[in-house]
This record gives structure tokens, C-alpha cells and sequence, in this order.
């Protein structure tokens, strides 16, 4: 019994040892699916991309082996006669598609897995904006798509932005589109 125990203690040990180290998988890192003109000029160019590469709005984006993420949109909003924006902002929307590429369901929460900064690095807060399509949050089975609308209350005169998506919130890196408005 002695023995079991010190086996289960060295194993653990181990898996601890590894996880402390960092290794990383790449699970946040996004790849264009669909590339930009400028990034399929030369296929040489998609092997030494930096890790940082920013993606365009429109482009489909493989993250890990998770999920397929596609910004497909983004628009300002005044709100409605329930929700409107304080003096001198305004709401930001971004329509987000998200396919489970995995042989599992998965879970996406938009407050947790997305995070929206502007051009000085300061993160934007989320909105709850009634009229805005509903938020792709929830679990997506394997293979299954979910699509919603990231609200996000921003100043009006900010117009560029980074949006970024962790698929695995205990991993390092992170996939980034450049959001203009």
C-alpha cells in the first residue's frame, strides 16, 4: 500500500513539476484559416509568423485544435431607450462566430474567454445591451457552431482595438484581431 501511495505522490509530483514549467501546447494561438492577401503573397511568410500575429476582422482563424473563431463583424450602437451608453461613449459590437473543432463539447463564455483593450492597453468594459443580439456564451457540442454579439462600452474617440480570445484560460498566449471603427 506504502508503495501505491508513493507511486500516486511521485506521479503527481511529476505532472505538477510540468505544468509549473510552462510548456505550452498552443492552445490560444490562433492560424488563419482564411488569409489575408498580404499573408498569402508568400506561404514561406505563415511558417515564421510571430506568435503575436494580429488577424483582420473577416478572417476565419483556427485556435488550438479547439475552435474555428471569426470576427465577422463590428458596428457602434447609441443604445436604445433602455440602454444607452454614458456621455461621450458609446457601444461597440462585434459579431463572433465560434465552431467546435474538437470530438468533445466545449464550453465559450464571452466575459471569460474574450477580452476587448484599446490602442493605450486599458481593457473595455463588457456591456449588457438589451437590443443587441444575445452574447455566444454556453456549452457548443463537437462540431457544433454558436454565434453572438460581444458588447462592449467604449469612449467615442478611441477607434482602434484588440480583441483577443483564450480558448484555455490555464495556458499561455492568446489570439488577437485588430478592431477599427
Amino acid at each position: 500500500m506504502k508503495r501505491v501511495l508513493s507511486l500516486v505522490i511521485g506521479v503527481g509530483l511529476i505532472i505538477m513539476a510540468l505544468l509549473a514549467c510552462g510548456e505550452s501546447t498552443g492552445n490560444n494561438t490562433g492560424t488563419a484559416v482564411t488569409p489575408t492577401a498580404s499573408t498569402s503573397a508568400s506561404k514561406s511568410n505563415a511558417a515564421t509568423a510571430p506568435a503575436t500575429q494580429h488577424f483582420k476582422v473577416g478572417q476565419v482563424v483556427k485556435v488550438g485544435d479547439t475552435w474555428q473563431v471569426t470576427v465577422l463583424g463590428v458596428k457602434t450602437s447609441n443604445g436604445d431607450e433602455f440602454d444607452q451608453p454614458k456621455t461621450g461613449n458609446t457601444f461597440l459590437l462585434i459579431d463572433v462566430s465560434l465552431k467546435n473543432l474538437s470530438s468533445s463539447e466545449q464550453t465559450v463564455s464571452s466575459a471569460m474567454n474574450f477580452t476587448l483593450r484599446d490602442s493605450s492597453g486599458q481593457q473595455m468594459d463588457f456591456a449588457i445591451v438589451t437590443s443587441a443580439p444575445k452574447t455566444p456564451d454556453g456549452k457548443v457540442e463537437a462540431g457544433g457552431q454558436i454565434r453572438g454579439t460581444l458588447a462592449y462600452e467604449v469612449p467615442r474617440s478611441e477607434h482602434h482595438y484588440t480583441l483577443a480570445f483564450v480558448s484555455d484560460l490555464l495556458e499561455s498566449g492568446q489570439t488577437i484581431w485588430d478592431i477599427n471603427i
